[in-house]
């Protein structure tokens, strides 16, 4: 659709600001118009849009990693607040499903509950290994139902949480690991008990800020502070979704079912994003600076490319790239690796 591609050209949700760069012969404020009353009449929901993202990234039938966050912002007086759960696509996170919160506060394990099945009825088949969650996400009765349906899950526990054992008297986080060092870590022997929760494995490390990462996992508690480096990739993608991509927060859209098809169209288009991303790297890998990181994320590398692409005088070549692009064909890289040569 018109809008979207736009939104990935541009890289901006402002409707009044992508009119001026329709192709067409209509004056601006009729483009405008014709814009608002695309997300007027126009409804696209998030399960479609998951449905359209995973046959994307070819998701179906793998293993998930879930990570599930919260994003807010103002509008004038208004607060938008989305409660979203994002996959992890080659070390990106990619939109799944989401709800729009009525407040800026935590949400509840009603809520979350409510999302998590909402995703499990668009894909019966969905395998997910691991669910990983911040602070906010802890609570006895969000962490029975995930045990419950078998979700193994890593979440962040504050360090004023009270955590009970066996043999030991309850304390909180911070008491219970007062003498760790910055750089150390502790596994909490046996099992640990939040309010009215099942049983947990805690493992705890005072990071080089001096604040402590406590984490609790149903088992394998070792693994934990290495899986949960994974969580980071919500973060990012809302990073992408907001200034370092589509800048969201510009819209002026504030109603919840015209920001529920805004919400799906970008969805698709970060899917699209990171795809191309991969797929340009894959055929020109990307500079890996001195620490570590790579010079720019799949994410950006993918906007640009597909800037790049829509502005590319010869439409037909330009269509055909992206075709592969999107394309879950396995012999496309040699197509794509000559095509990114000659300058795309």
């Amino acid at each position: 659709m018109l809008a979207g591609l736009l939104i990935m050209r541009y890289g901006t949700v402002c409707l009044w600001r992508l009119a001026a760069h329709t192709p067409s012969c209509a004056r601006t404020d009729s483009v405008r118009r014709r814009f608002y009353r695309f997300f007027q009449f126009i409804h696209i929901d998030t399960c479609t849009a998951a449905r359209v993202s995973v046959a994307l990234l070819g998701l179906n039938g793998k293993p998930w990693t879930l990570t599930i966050d919260r994003t807010n912002w103002n509008f004038g007086k208004v607060s938008i607040s989305i409660l979203m759960i994002a996959v992890v696509w080659n070390g990106v996170g990619i939109p799944l499903i989401w709800t729009f919160l009525p407040n800026k506060g935590n949400s509840s394990t009603q809520v979350r509950t409510q999302l998590l099945e909402r995703l499990r009825v668009t894909f019966p088949d969905m395998k997910v290994i691991m669910l990983m969650g911040d602070r906010e996400f802890i609570d006895g009765n969000w962490v029975a139902y995930l045990a419950e349906n078998n979700v193994y899950f890593v979440l962040r526990l504050r360090e004023n949480q009270f955590v009970s054992r066996q043999g030991y008297a309850t304390w909180p986080i911070a008491r219970i690991a007062q003498n760790l060092k910055r750089g150390q870590s502790m596994k909490l022997k046996g099992c640990c008990y939040l309010k009215d929760g099942p049983p947990l494995r805690i493992v705890i490390m005072r990071i080089k800020s001096g604040e402590l990462l406590a984490l609790a996992c149903p088992s394998r508690p070792a693994r934990a502070l290495a899986l949960y480096r994974q969580r980071w990739t919500i973060e990012t993608l809302f990073a992408n979704l907001k200034t370092r991509g589509f800048d969201m927060e510009t819209t002026d859209i504030a109603n919840p079912k015209k920001l529920a098809t805004l919400m799906a169209i970008l969805a698709i288009a970060t899917a699209i994003a990171v795809k191309t991303g991969v797929a340009v790297n894959a055929a020109n890998p990307v500079y890996v600076k001195s620490h570590g990181r790579a010079a720019v994320s799949l994410f950006a590398l993918g906007l640009e490319t597909l800037k790049k692409m829509f502005a590319m005088p010869d439409r037909k070549d330009a269509s055909t790239i992206f075709e592969h692009i999107i394309s879950n064909r396995t012999n496309r890289k040699p197509r794509l690796t000559a095509a990114f040569n000659r300058g795309v």
